[in-house]
């Protein structure tokens, strides 16, 4: 089984990047889009002219005519994109949850795209696109949830319709193709074609421990379709390997020899159990082909736990939970990580994503790394308190806090927010009248956190990542690293550096 099938996996991007869809360029250059849900900027594209060595472009949704996300919550927005090349335009398909599913297009990804195209009647997420050679455009999908005429429900498995992907019109009736193996979940399909025959890859276990990667092909796009006998072609489900949770493939080369692949999956450190919380990351793999199937069955992949610096655990992408509708967030110097100058207009008294986006930060790419900031001025800050935040969502987070100075002193804090109950890691009061430097250092089990001020450093404590990880905090995203203020006043972070 999967201990004794075992090859190593090269990351592509450091920290939360999950569902990574890919295509090639006629230009022969690689290009790779990642889920963002709640985040904005969301969908980063990377780019690679080897499929080794990657870059970031920018962030397809930069602009918030693209982002309709009135009502979102945390784990809310962006699902699961599939980006595809065709008669010279870039096509990138994917589900917005808060409003449905939407196309934008570019020229070319460095350019920028354009708004959303709405396509009506498609339910469900995860959309996929399949150009056919006479034309014929097919739009496949998981079931829905919505209820019919009858009040019936989908039953779950895989979706296809043909679509005109210029209006967004749906062109015939949702038709289930695939119902899957033996596992839970199916989703996250892709649709290709080889020597005249349509191949189907979907994910299949849940996106959890038990996720996996499953392949079938048919004469025709609508089916019946022969089940590939090396399923599941990827999982190290059931292992005691780093590298969990691997699935969600996307490929490109997909009728050549040697077939570039890549999937999430999480990195969890050697507790028992196991703990991960840096988000499910983006990697890629070749294969190579034999009698029309891929040479993959019960594969596992694995990595080291910690980065070593060859994928972008230096990337710095400032990003906020929901849209920052009322510019209360400016970065300047934001080239440079370790000379960020950040001003935030202080407002709202929580992480909740209903008044707006609650701070703004950088994925974490590593589990040992450093995230500071100094308030010049911490009497900028007339209420409330601002800080430093370990952010996995609205209701499980750490913060090191500065409050207002009284009587002399300035009170800091660390606190840890686990679903409702609050847990006061450490404290200390600082002369008031200076500047204070506050830290968070990341490790293999957790964080360590230290505020300086003009009487020298204080150790306020360590508290457990387990509290963020995933089967305690939930969700789909990862650990954001950012700064905030909660309450009144304008406060400056000058400088924001982010290490590893």
């Amino acid at each position: 089984m999967t201990l004794f099938n075992c090859k190593p996996a090269r990351r592509i991007a450091s920290g939360f990047h999950p569902d990574p869809t890919i295509c090639r360029a006629p230009s022969g250059r690689y290009f790779l889009v990642n889920s963002s849900f709640e985040y904005f900027p969301g969908l980063p594209i990377y780019e690679s002219g080897d499929g080794k060595h990657w870059a970031l472009v920018g962030n397809a949704m930069d602009r918030p005519s693209q982002f309709p996300c009135e009502g979102m919550g945390n784990s809310g927005g962006i699902y699961a994109p599939t980006l595809r090349w065709h008669d010279g335009l870039f096509y990138l398909i994917v589900t917005n949850v808060n409003k449905g599913t939407m196309i934008m297009t570019t020229p070319d990804p460095h350019q920028g795209w354009s708004d959303p195209l709405w396509i009506t009647g498609w339910p469900g997420i995860d959309p996929t696109l399949l150009f056919d050679d006479d034309g014929t455009v097919y739009i496949c999908g998981n079931e829905s949830d919505q209820v019919d005429q009858e009040g019936e429900r989908e039953v779950p498995g895989i979706y296809l319709s043909r679509l005109d992907v210029g209006t967004g019109t749906v062109l015939s009736k949702r038709e289930r193709i695939c119902g899957g193996t033996t596992g839970a979940n199916p989703e996250g399909p892709h649709m290709y074609k080889r020597d005249g025959l349509y191949y189907l890859m979907w994910a299949e276990g849940g996106t959890e421990a038990g996720h996996m990667e499953n392949m079938a092909r048919s004469a025709s796009p609508t089916g019946p379709y022969e089940m590939c006998p090396g399923n599941p072609l990827i999982t190290n489900r059931s292992t005691h390997l780093t590298l969990q949770a691997i699935g969600h493939c996307d490929c490109a080369g997909f009728d050549e020899d040697r077939t570039l692949m890549v999937f999430h999956g999480t990195r969890n450190n050697h507790e028992y159990p196991a703990q991960g919380w840096l988000g499910r990351e983006s990697y890629a793999v070749w294969f190579a082909w034999k009698d029309g199937w891929p040479t993959l069955a019960d594969q596992s992949y694995d990595v080291p736990l910690l980065g070593e610096g060859e994928a972008l655990e230096d990337q710095i992408d400032w990003i906020t939970p929901s849209l920052d509708r009322a510019g209360r967030f400016s970065v300047t110097g934001s080239g440079d990580p370790t000379a960020a100058r950040i001003l935030v207009e202080a407002a709202g008294h929580d992480f909740g994503l209903d008044d707006g986006a609650p701070m703004i930060g950088t994925r974490q790419t590593d589990f040992r790394c450093t995230f500071e900031a100094t308030l010049p001025d911490p009497a900028q800050l007339t209420c409330g308190q601002a800080g430093l935040a370990v952010y996995a969502n609205a209701g499980h987070y750490m913060d090191l806090s500065v409050q207002p100075a009284h009587n002399g002193l300035v009170h800091v804090q660390v606190q840890v927010h686990n679903a409702g109950l609050v847990s006061l890691v450490g404290s200390a009061d600082l002369p008031a009248g200076a500047p204070i430097g506050l830290e968070i250092r990341g490790d293999e089990m957790g964080y360590a956190f230290r505020a300086s001020g003009r009487d020298g450093d204080h150790d306020l404590g360590h508290a457990p990542g387990k509290v963020l990880s995933f089967t305690n905090a939930g969700g789909f995203t990862g650990i954001l690293l950012g700064v905030y203020a909660h309450g009144s006043g304008q406060v400056i972070f000058d400088p924001v550096a982010y290490r590893v």
